[in-house]
């Protein structure tokens, strides 16, 4: 007999059972939806398949009257737990209002008052059962409707809000009432479950929109702080400095040296725009420009080897003259002598590596991406290479030796298939 119940109950409730144990997957899965609202739907998911029970029973007891506390007790429990579903979803938007429980206690007063065998208020015992239904119904109709009126009119004061949850609560409460009153018993708790998982995916998309338009804001930020930090004023000021002094003594090299300033300044504004990714060589050349002006402060004491072997890839922009910079402010111009900076680049399989060396005087690899120390920007190359190409950092460091910084590009393949794995990840909810 028992299976026969089991069996019954699976082939009226086989589309619900399939979408909360689906839910219970989707909210297990890694995205940026607060837990807070993974709980809740958890917690909704588990009231509709303990509420599908109960109806399951209550229908039974129907059509086999059965005396005692047995149909009683689940009666109270299914009109008791019906508006909670309401609540789990309502409270996503307001945590503290302890006002969504009124349908459940006048739910829990109502069907003791006519339940029970000491029945406040008569009705023939064939027909409690529909009459707490329709006294449930009415209820939650009006309950909800003026609570949700004044919510409603308290959310669209509170701009931050995402008001298209609170919609699809109305819409919940509405579809679910309108099926409810009209006695189609067998699809209410199946309206609850597809309104849950819509309302679900709206938040997920929500969420992911959040996510990506933050990211966004940080990578501008770090665009305009990358440039402040590349236009300082006192490189401004000595390469203003060493064109004045070469106005008097060469004026050609002055002319030149003013061309190749207004040139690294313009790919330092240009760095601000839409395009923050460009070939390699484009980059390779800012970089020269550099080194040149650097070369025609410190004369000799800057020495620039290059060997380059692969040259076919893409960076963004201003990655390697920050790395550069970094070689000649703190390794090669603190040396007595000064040294030798090369720069070289390989391709290992479908990576590529570009590695610039020099013989200064070294440094603690690990001070280097803490906020108060010298360094220029490494640790916003090394996030914008993370998260525009895939690339990594490697950096290695003796004092009194040297700086080795390798920069490991991927291939475009494995790039591409990166930049598909985040995308899933995010549009998984989105971080």
């Amino acid at each position: 007999m028992k299976e026969s119940y089991l069996q019954h109950y699976l082939n009226e409730n086989y589309m619900l059972l399939a979408m909360v144990i689906g839910t219970y997957f989707v909210v297990a899965m890694k995205s940026a939806v607060d837990t807070f609202i993974k709980k809740r739907m958890i917690l909704s998911m588990t009231l509709l398949f303990l509420l599908s029970m109960a109806e399951f029973y209550i229908q039974y007891f129907r059509k086999q009257p059965v005396e005692g506390l047995v149909p009683i007790g689940i009666s109270i429990i299914y009109y008791v737990l019906k508006p909670m579903i309401m609540i789990f979803v309502i409270k996503i938007l307001e945590q503290k209002n302890k006002l969504f429980y009124i349908p459940s206690i006048v739910n829990l007063i109502f069907c003791y008052a006519i339940l029970t065998e000491n029945s406040l208020v008569y009705v023939a015992p064939e027909r409690r059962l529909e009459f707490v239904e329709y006294i449930s119904v009415a209820v939650e109709w009006i309950y909800w409707i003026i609570f949700l009126f004044v919510l409603n009119i308290k959310l669209y004061q509170r701009k931050e809000l995402n008001h298209l949850g609170l919609f699809f609560c109305i819409t919940i409460l509405m579809i679910a009432s309108i099926i409810d009153s009209i006695n189609s018993r067998g699809i209410l708790l199946e309206i609850y479950a597809l309104a849950f998982l819509f309302y679900y995916l709206v938040i997920h998309v929500y969420i992911s929109q959040r996510v990506n338009e933050e990211k966004e804001i940080k990578l501008r930020e770090q665009r305009v702080s990358l440039m402040l930090s590349q236009i300082q004023p006192h490189f401004l000021y000595n390469t203003l400095n060493t064109i004045t002094a070469l106005c008097r003594v060469n004026p050609k090299l002055a002319e030149e040296t003013t061309v190749k300033f207004s040139k690294y300044l313009r790919e330092n504004m240009y760095s601000m725009g839409e395009n923050e990714i460009h070939p390699f060589l484009q980059e390779l050349e800012h970089t020269n420009i550099y080194l040149d002006i650097e070369k025609l402060r410190f004369g000799d004491r800057v020495k620039v080897e290059y060997n380059i072997t692969s040259e076919d890839f893409s960076m963004p922009t201003l990655t390697l003259q920050p790395i550069v910079e970094n070689a000649v402010k703190h390794g090669i111009c603190k040396k007595v002598g000064g040294g030798t900076i090369k720069i070289s680049t390989e391709k290992k399989g479908k990576a590529h590596i570009i590695t610039i060396a020099d013989n200064g005087v070294g440094f603690e690899p690990e001070e280097i991406f803490h906020d108060e120390n010298p360094h220029i920007g490494i640790q916003n190359v090394k996030e914008r290479l993370k998260s525009m190409v895939n690339a990594e950092i490697e950096i290695t460091s003796f004092l009194g030796i040297g700086t080795i910084v390798k920069i490991i590009i991927p291939g475009e393949q494995e790039s591409i298939k990166q930049e598909r794995r985040e995308r899933r990840e995010i549009l998984s909810i989105g971080r």
